[in-house]
């Protein structure tokens, strides 16, 4: 748009003195006045209309160009060159520096002698240390750990060659050598009832960098073993919360096999630290990967054929195209997911996250037949009468996953709201109780003979198996016997009273001759067990049952004493003892009657009673929220004892005992 030549007037003395080439300025049509005073302007010059009325001096700025001013980004394109090149020049000159130490590293690991067993001679400097042990992620436990460099565990080890890689335990990570028994303590201590892995494949697939939050997940879980008087407690808690760190960090941001495998052993690591809402995050984390990687089906040509998605998840785990070993993984992944779910929803009081009925997995292969192809045993949501096991290696896994089907029904049933002013549903419930225990005993029954009775050797898998059947009785007579809530139509049964002391006798007869190198090889689900059968035989010495109220009854001694034991590896025995241990304390004191009433209270778990007992109690126990239900209990009962009943009452229906 050209300018007009009015525009043009007042710039004509000064363009005579522009040179030839320059373009002429172009005045605004307003001027500065009118354009701030937003009043028309009729361009007059050398004054306007309303400022010669106004009396003020008038004055025409010169009009702006658009865009940005010639020859402005040549000289950023310039600048952004030179930047890229120092830049690079930067990256080649680390890689040099970093290839230099690596090498030196290398060269003075070969030049020990093949007497010297013990460690590297070689000391790196503060500078290569501080270059090769740098962590992998920001974190802040690891900042101050200025006295490693004194610490016999934290120098440079000498792997045997060819196993292990430098470039992927370096950071983080204890030492090599050290790795290398945390490992292998793993495999005796974890994996024996937690079977994940196929440990060839492990061991040659350890190293690899997508695997290493495998080697952090070993960490969190495995060093409470390692007892080597090598290293002070601070170090080892500090590489502990390090790992733990780096494994929620990183499962929470991915979802793959090797990553949920690390959660699941993390899930672990949290149930040994006792119920709480770390717990129960990392479980839901859990059963929400398994959902996403959908572990819980697995594709074969008849399922395939019969039940298509129309709308899937783009997993890139799918099944279809990975080996038997990996399979078999997934497969074993998914039951130690449910393992974990189910056994956590009890000592939650809550339903568990995984839907039974839409489980399309086979049960786990034997080891001998890991890798090969062979005909998978389908898994029934209805447990057989008859278990068909039989011949298989891994036959107690699989009597254990049946068994973790009736775990859910009893807990089911023991959480299921209802009301006990209405008769029919008292009779109803009661129905349902008796269903279960008659199943519990048939299963028992037609367990084969060599796996009903105790096997020569120790073998945590039956250690696991009877004492989860046995978890399942004592859960259901304590709530028989001492109900948190009576009425007219559910009393308290005696006969329950009986039958949950046979239980405890029976479960402390199974763990009293246990040595204390086979507590270590049992899991926190096991110290829950003997939590569960302390409380309930304090509640029956405390309310009369036992003969001599006065002396402390010998199976509790024994009960005690195993969790004492496992309280050394599992946080959460530690707290089930303090728990006890203020309990007989204080029993017979002051304030002894409301610390049993509250402890007595089977609506409780032991996540409310710290935190109810925690004003009586010493100060280690840490705070808990009362706000959860028993594995004793049977919540969210609306009762209303007003109202009227013409029938029978059925304790008397049914010879005054229901059960």
């Amino acid at each position: 748009m050209s300018a007009s030549p009015q525009d043009r007037t007042g710039a004509d003395d000064d363009d005579v003195h522009l040179p030839p080439n320059k373009r002429a300025r172009i005045l605004s049509k307003a001027c500065e006045n009118c354009r701030v005073r937003k009043s028309r302007c009729d361009s007059s010059r050398p004054h306007c209309d309303p400022c010669q009325k106004k009396g003020i001096t008038c004055v025409y700025k010169e009009k702006g160009q658009p865009g940005i001013r010639p020859g402005y980004g040549k000289a950023m394109e310039g600048r952004l060159s030179t930047l890229e090149t120092n830049m690079t020049k930067m990256s080649e000159s680390m890689q040099e520096i970093l290839a230099l130490v690596k090498d030196s590293a290398i060269t003075a690991n070969v030049s020990v002698g093949p007497g010297d067993t013990g460690m590297s001679s070689y000391r790196p400097t503060n500078e290569s240390q501080s270059i090769m042990n740098a962590p992998l992620w920001p974190t802040n436990p690891c900042q101050d750990m200025s006295g490693l460099s004194q610490d016999p565990i934290t120098e440079p080890m000498n792997p045997p060659l060819g196993k292990m890689r430098s470039d992927t335990l370096e950071g983080v990570l204890p030492p090599r050598a050290i790795m290398e028994e945390l490992v292998q303590l793993f495999f005796e201590m974890i994996h024996p009832w937690c079977p994940l892995f196929h440990r060839p494949t492990f061991m040659a697939q350890m190293t690899l960098p997508e695997r290493q939050i495998l080697l952090h997940a070993i960490v969190v879980v495995t060093f409470r073993f390692w007892d080597k008087e090598l290293s002070q407690a601070e170090t080892r808690e500090s590489y502990v919360k390090t790992s733990r760190d780096f494994l929620l960090l990183k499962t929470v941001g991915t979802c793959t096999l090797v990553s949920t495998q690390a959660l699941a052993l993390a899930a672990l690591d949290a149930l040994g630290e006792g119920t709480g809402p770390k717990t129960w995050n990392i479980l839901s984390m859990l059963v929400c990967n398994a959902r996403h990687l959908s572990l819980a089906r697995r594709n074969d040509s008849t399922y395939a054929s019969t039940n298509t998605q129309l709308v899937r998840n783009e997993d890139f785990d799918d099944e279809m195209d990975i080996t038997n070993i990996e399979a078999e993984e997934r497969t074993r992944l998914f039951w130690v997911i449910y393992s974990l779910d189910r056994l956590s929803s009890i000592s939650h009081g809550q339903s568990g996250g995984i839907d039974t009925k839409s489980i399309r997995v086979a049960y786990p292969v034997g080891n001998e037949h890991w890798g090969q192809v062979s005909t998978p045993e389908w898994f029934q949501p209805v447990p057989p009468v008859s278990p068909t096991h039989r011949g298989c290696s891994n036959r107690l896994w699989h009597y254990q996953i049946d068994l973790l089907a009736l775990v859910d029904r009893s807990n089911q049933l023991l959480i299921q709201p209802m009301s006990f002013s209405i008769p029919a549903h008292c009779q109803e419930w009661q129905n349902s109780f008796r269903r279960i225990d008659t199943m519990l005993t048939n299963w028992l029954q037609n367990l084969p003979q060599e796996d009903r009775e105790e096997p020569g050797f120790f073998s945590p898998m039956w250690i696991t198996l009877h004492t989860t059947f046995h978890l399942i009785r004592i859960r259901l007579y304590t709530v028989a016997a001492f109900p948190s809530t009576t009425s007219p139509y559910l009393r308290p049964s005696v006969a329950a009273r009986g039958r949950c002391r046979q239980v405890i006798s029976e479960i402390t007869s199974l763990v009293k001759n246990l040595k204390t190198s086979d507590l270590d090889r049992l899991g926190p689900m096991f110290a829950f067990v003997v939590w569960v059968a302390s409380r309930s035989l304090i509640i029956l010495w405390t309310t009369g049952y036992e003969a001599a109220k006065e002396l402390l009854p010998p199976d509790l001694e024994i009960l005690l004493n195993i969790l004492r034991q496992l309280s050394m590896r599992w946080p959460c025995a530690q707290k089930y003892t303090e728990i006890i241990q203020l309990v007989l304390e204080r029993k017979d004191s002051s304030g002894g009657a409301t610390i049993l009433d509250i402890f007595n209270d089977t609506r409780r778990t032991s996540y409310g009673l710290q935190n109810r007992l925690k004003p009586a109690s010493a100060p280690s126990l840490t705070d808990f929220s009362p706000h959860s239900f028993d594995f004793l209990d049977v919540p969210g009962l609306d009762m209303d004892l007003t109202a009227p009943w013409d029938g029978p009452n059925l304790s008397t229906a049914l010879g005054g005992d229901w059960l």
